[in-house]
């Protein structure tokens, strides 16, 4: 299976989604689907940013995806490093 990996990597403030540092969502790019049975809860603001850099990675790289919560206020932001997986 061809997937990518999103891993939280790192949390500042609370995420409303409750991610934690080690919480992951795998995309499976043969199907172009979230694999359910892998992956943890799914925010709709952190996919936008795993998806807008599924193109970018390379097999065996990792690059880093920040959701877009700035953590100013009573969410948190969330760093996923992103691998890809042939």
């Amino acid at each position: 299976m061809n997937s990518v990996t999103a891993a939280v990597v790192r949390v500042t403030g609370t995420c409303n989604a409750g991610y934690q540092v080690g919480d992951r969502i795998v995309v499976n790019l043969d199907t172009a689907c979230i694999d359910k049975q892998q992956s943890d809860s799914l925010c709709i603001w952190a996919l936008n940013a795993i998806l807008a850099n599924l193109s970018r990675i390379k097999p065996g790289e990792t690059c880093l995806a920040s959701c877009p919560d700035p953590a100013t206020g009573t969410g948190g932001n969330v760093v996923f490093g992103l691998s890809k997986e042939t």
